[in-house]
């Protein structure tokens, strides 16, 4: 027999899944979405790390430490693109 709260619940089209309303649960946590955003920090991080490097490097060490820091920015460009289409796609929010 339905508990009260349940009862009235149930009349309003909620459904309560081991006394908590389905309505309210949250949502499962998406593993790829978990994934693209951890790949998304790491990539923040890096192409934080080598643009900080360019502003302190030697003359000679210029040109390589750049093509680091467009690579770094392209790395995370993907990666962001990757994650707003996967929300776009899934509609997940974790």
């Amino acid at each position: 027999m339905p508990r009260p709260m349940q009862a009235g619940a149930e009349r309003m089209g909620v459904m309560f899944m081991g006394g908590i309303s389905a309505e309210m649960a949250p949502a499962p946590r998406c593993r790829e979405h978990q994934i693209l955003h951890g790949r998304l920090r790491a990539d923040t991080k890096v192409y934080v790390d080598v643009t900080r490097r360019l502003e302190s490097c030697k003359q000679d060490e210029f040109e390589m430490t750049y093509a680091a820091a467009k690579s770094a920015r392209q790395a995370f460009l993907n990666a962001r693109k990757a994650l707003a289409l996967h929300i776009f796609e899934h509609k997940c929010e974790r």
